[in-house]
């Protein structure tokens, strides 16, 4: 038997709000009811009462913020269904970027039909992995903090909808192929996840101490043991050797000649790693 699958549309507008269900029903017509709901009272009545499914959720509200609702549903572990956020572009980045941590699909207004059945498709995917509470844990922890202050998690998407997340201390450094990227981690496990370098090197660039060597490598910090800028070589502590290119090389030096941070370990022996 198939199994029922039921939607609700979080939105205060309602001309919008039409128009995502209208989408939803045309492209998707086995997900039925697709309810709606223009406030947070509604939705979170709504949702302990109709064992929703998936939930399209607007981040800015009239009576609040998409969060308030997740943060009142955690507290009362009521968070067993997936969800896609609806955002604009006025959506303020270190949300935005909250919500690439925890691995949760958003999408733009208006809404583009190849976006959307994309992100439903994989929800579709994801209900039965029953990964919620975790993701929105995370999510919230995000957003809930300073932009100054960062979680120690990332969630990465693997095949067969999996999501593993992982401690960003324990991520050695990542690797593209292609359109997926191998994520080294402590104790020599090697994930594969299903999005490009590209998705995470902003966020671990900009909140973390992880360095682009190459297009292809992005590598932490406090795995590095030895930079050889003659050779463009990078010797890690668990002994793997990786090459930079010439550019990225050359920012790589300049960031620690101009830096007094210095690397883990050997922040007082800067000459010494750069063999001057």
């Amino acid at each position: 038997m198939e199994q029922t699958i039921s939607a609700l549309i979080v939105e205060d507008v309602p001309d919008t709000s039409d128009y995502i269900k209208q989408r939803v029903e045309l492209l998707f017509p086995q997900i039925q009811p697709v309810r709606q709901a223009y406030d947070i009272e509604t939705a979170y009545d709504a949702i302990k009462q109709h064992g929703i499914n998936i939930v399209f959720l607007d981040i800015q509200l009239t009576t609040g913020t998409g969060f308030d609702l997740l943060r009142r549903l955690m507290d009362e572990n009521q968070i067993d269904f997936e969800i896609i956020f609806i955002t604009g572009e006025s959506a303020k980045e270190y949300t935005l970027k909250a919500i690439k941590f925890s691995a949760i699909d958003f999408l733009y207004k208006p809404l583009d039909d190849a976006e959307l059945t994309q992100a439903v498709n994989k929800a579709l995917v994801k209900i039965s992995s029953k990964a919620y509470n975790q993701q929105i844990r995370l999510l919230l922890e995000r957003v809930g903090s300073s932009q100054n202050t960062v979680s120690n998690k990332m969630a990465f998407h693997l095949h067969s909808g999996v999501i593993e997340f992982v401690a960003i201390s324990d991520i050695i450094y990542l690797q593209a192929d292609g359109v997926i990227t191998y994520v080294f981690l402590t104790g020599g496990v090697r994930l594969t996840a299903t999005r490009n370098i590209g998705f995470y090197k902003e966020m671990l660039v900009s909140d973390y101490h992880f360095h682009s060597i190459s297009n292809g490598l992005l590598v932490n910090q406090d795995y590095i043991k030895k930079y050889n800028h003659r050779e463009l070589t990078l010797e890690l502590t668990d002994g793997t050797c990786l090459y930079a290119s010439k550019r990225f090389g050359k920012d790589f030096k300049d960031t620690f000649n101009s830096s007094d941070r210095g690397m883990k370990g050997f922040a007082q022996s800067i000459k010494r790693i750069f063999g001057h």
